[in-house]
Formats: structure tokens, C-alpha cells, sequence
């Protein structure tokens, strides 16, 4: 399970299709139902129940685990924002010259 695999399941079942959340996560639509199948394999449930063709349902048990998804999602999303406004203020530091021979 990675944070790749869970973000796809999120955009699936917001969605409603494979196709859709492929679209707007520009990736293949081919790689998103990989990531299903994976967690579905690492999880043993079944995630995504397909009621049409081109739409897709979360599962009973996905309805049990799709809140803690969405946050563990939300809460990675806020640490790679944190990080970027660490790495600027971390790199404009290092902009900033001393002169050590005054300690």
C-alpha cells in the first residue's frame, strides 16, 4: 500500500469511474485499476463494485475504511505542502551569507 494507490482510490470513488478519475489524475486508466486490484489483493476485500460499464461503486467494506483513506490522503497532501514551504525557507537561508570570522 502507498500513498499513489490510496489517492487513486479516492478519485475513483469521488468520481464514480475509472475513466473520469484517470482523466483528472492524468495518468493511464490502466495504472488506476492496477492500483485497485493491489489494494484489493493487500487488503483481501473487494474495493470497487462495477454497476455499469463506465460506473463504479465503493464496496460495503470500502465504506467502512474510505474516511480513514480520505484523511491518511488529506494529512500526506498537507506534509508535501509543509515541505515546500520548509525547502524555500530552508533554501533562501542558505542564500544568506555570514561571515564566521565575527564568532
Amino acid at each position: 500500500m502507498n500513498i499513489e494507490q490510496l489517492s487513486h482510490l479516492c478519485e475513483v470513488i469521488e468520481s464514480g469511474s475509472f475513466t473520469i478519475a484517470a482523466q483528472k489524475l492524468m495518468i493511464n486508466e490502466a495504472k488506476i485499476k492496477e492500483s485497485i486490484i493491489s489494494l484489493e489483493i493487500e487488503f483481501g476485500i473487494k474495493l470497487i463494485e462495477c454497476v455499469e460499464e463506465s460506473k463504479v461503486v465503493p464496496s460495503f467494506e470500502c465504506l467502512q475504511i474510505i474516511s480513514f483513506v480520505k484523511e491518511i490522503v488529506t494529512n500526506c497532501k498537507e506534509i508535501e505542502e509543509e515541505l515546500k514551504v520548509l525547502h524555500k525557507k530552508s533554501t533562501a537561508n542558505c542564500n544568506t551569507m555570514f561571515d564566521v570570522s565575527m564568532f
